[in-house]
């Protein structure tokens, strides 16, 4: 009679859990469409891998930290993307890979994340697009010599 309550107690938890589950793929969905993912197919299938991923790195009752870390992966996936296309490294490149991401969401390149993503290999056709709207400096920058500054401590002698 005792494993009634714990059974049904489980099955509750399960079912609340997949709730939860369900509200953060939800938030993501909408997340990646603001990344300009457009394919429905495509959001559902990405979006269900970001919450798996995400699951197996938070405890099971904080769907805040759950509903964080999913977002995090969709950001990451779509680096990756980015990086894929260009032909760089996206930990190497975090300059160039937000620079890309600013051209995608800021720039109208004609084409969504999606067709970045579903591409496994550097394409210089992306590539370019991305390159054209990267955001420049301005004014442009100019590097300059620095002068030799004398150090002064408080404490002990300058050196």
């Amino acid at each position: 009679m005792s494993a009634e309550p714990a059974a049904v107690a489980a099955a509750m938890a399960a079912a609340t859990a997949a709730h939860r589950a369900s509200e953060v793929g939800e938030t993501v969905k909408s997340y990646l469409r603001r990344l300009r993912f457009r394919d429905p197919a495509l959001i559902e299938r990405l979006a269900s891998e970001c919450v798996e991923r995400a699951r197996r790195r938070v405890a099971k009752l904080d769907s805040a930290e759950l509903s964080r870390r999913a977002i995090e992966e969709a950001q990451w996936s779509l680096d990756q993307a980015l990086a894929r296309a260009l032909g760089v490294n996206a930990s190497r490149e975090p300059s160039l890979i937000a620079g890309a991401r600013a051209a995608l969401l800021l720039g109208d390149l004609g084409v969504g994340a999606d067709e970045f993503y579903l591409n496994a290999s550097a394409n210089s056709v992306l590539a370019s697009l991305l390159y054209k709207h990267l955001p420049r400096p301005q004014p442009p920058e100019a590097p300059v010599a620095m002068h030799p500054q004398k150090l002064r401590f408080f404490l002990f002698k300058s050196v």
